[in-house]
Parts: structure tokens; C-alpha cells; sequence
């Protein structure tokens, strides 16, 4: 897990949990504090509506959370990397993060595409 998902705010937690038009926006804030701190980003089976919850927040940025979508796309590397999700096309995931990137502060931009860099290699030479 990188270290700058440990760093996420309750408040940053519950923009996140919020996403799904905030229907069930506490239960999704417990789980996302449970799946952070608790489980260290370790997805488990139960977890694929948390995670498509999580996979909203790398959609778009919005202006003000640029952490979120970071904070958000870091997970769904996680889960791409460790195997919990078998379906994204990482390829397409860092295209789109790296696109939307230009909105980010430079530190939260440089960060991700150090993430990109990273895995690159391993994704695009058809490791996926």
C-alpha cells in the first residue's frame, strides 16, 4: 500500500464514501476506515461494492479533493497489483489517471506518475 493512502483524512474518507449520490455514505465511511487502517488495503471478497465505490473517485478530479481521486486511483493500483481486481485494464487506468493528472497540484501529479512509471513496464509488456 503506498504510504499516501495512510495519510487520508476523515474528511477526505467521507467525500469518498459520499460518491454514490451518498446513499449509504456511513456504512461506506466505516468501511473505507476499516479497509485503510484496520486491513492495510487488503481487499477482500466481500469488498467488490466498496471498490466500485472506490472506483468512482478515479473518474474525474474535482476541484478541491485532488487527494480523493489520488487517494482513489493508489487503491485501485493496489487491488490491480495484488490481484483483487482481475478486470481493469491497467493500461487504460494509467492513460486516464495520467490525462486527468494535469489537473492535480504537482506534487499529487509527480506522485502518480511515479506510480505510473513504476508499472508501466510490467503492464505494457503484457505482464496484465
Amino acid at each position: 500500500m503506498h504510504p499516501l493512502i495512510e495519510t487520508v483524512t476523515d474528511e477526505e474518507l467521507w467525500f469518498i464514501a459520499g460518491l454514490d449520490y451518498g446513499q449509504k455514505q456511513e456504512q461506506y465511511f466505516q468501511a473505507l476506515r476499516e479497509l485503510i487502517f484496520e486491513r492495510k488495503a487488503r481487499f477482500l471478497a466481500a469488498d467488490h461494492e466498496l471498490y466500485s465505490l472506490i472506483r468512482l473517485g478515479v473518474v474525474s478530479v474535482t476541484e478541491g479533493h485532488e487527494r480523493v481521486f489520488v487517494t482513489c486511483n493508489l487503491l485501485v493500483i493496489h487491488a490491480v497489483t495484488t490481484g483483487f481486481d482481475t478486470l481493469t485494464e491497467m493500461e487504460i487506468l494509467l492513460s486516464n489517471s495520467n490525462a486527468a493528472g494535469l489537473n492535480l497540484p504537482s506534487d499529487l501529479a509527480a506522485l502518480l506518475f511515479e506510480q505510473h512509471q513504476a508499472l508501466w513496464p510490467k503492464f505494457s509488456a503484457g505482464g496484465s
